[in-house]
């Protein structure tokens, strides 16, 4: 590789729904690997959080605005030859295959932390410090989520886990894919 050429990256999305937990494991993945994060909550178009709040979904191609201002940031931190973790939805697959497209030198890998309904409505009550979302949204962001499929790089948590088994498993995934995808 010669001097002009970017380093190939990783950049970990960590994807599910409200109250499952993203932004807490993000931060944590971010402190211990010093990756650049992002909250993609931070870069919703404007209105799309007072949608949310309202406990709907914004519609579908203000949704893709906002997806391709994350991917944008991806491709700029890759472009720079950063590794970066985002804390953001990514419910669907058509959603994932917009943050994909984030440039030739960035692997997008994606740790899908999941629940029940149940447990992840009481995360939601006993959230602190977030802008409170109503169990509505919720709802809304279940029925559209589409869990990860074989051909996507990434890896499922289940969220009744503790934060470090957790970190711990994002971490050695994330390692894992670092070496195999972003030589």
């Amino acid at each position: 590789m010669s001097s002009q050429e970017t380093p190939a990256t990783l950049h970990v999305v960590v994807m599910g729904v409200s109250g499952s937990g993203k932004t807490t494991l993000a931060r944590a993945f971010a402190e211990k690997t010093g990756w650049q994060l992002q909250e993609a909550d931070d870069l919703h178009p404007e209105g799309a959080l007072e949608i949310l709040q309202d406990g709907k979904l914004p519609p579908e191609e203000g949704r893709r605005t906002w997806l391709r201002i994350v991917r944008d940031w991806i491709a700029d931190e890759a472009a720079q030859g950063n590794n970066t973790v985002t804390a953001c939805t990514a419910l669907r697959i058509d959603h994932r295959e917009i943050l994909n497209d984030a440039g030739e030198n960035a692997t997008v890998f994606y740790v899908h932390l999941y629940g029940t309904e149940d447990v992840l409505a009481e995360r939601m009550k006993n959230r602190v410090g977030d802008a409170d979302m109503p169990r509505e949204l919720l709802t809304a962001q279940l029925e559209d989520l589409q869990r990860l499929t074989p051909g996507e790089k990434g890896i499922q948590l289940d969220v009744s886990r503790t934060p470090e088994q957790l970190l711990d498993d994002a971490l050695n995934a994330a390692m894992f894919a670092k070496k195999a995808y972003a030589r």
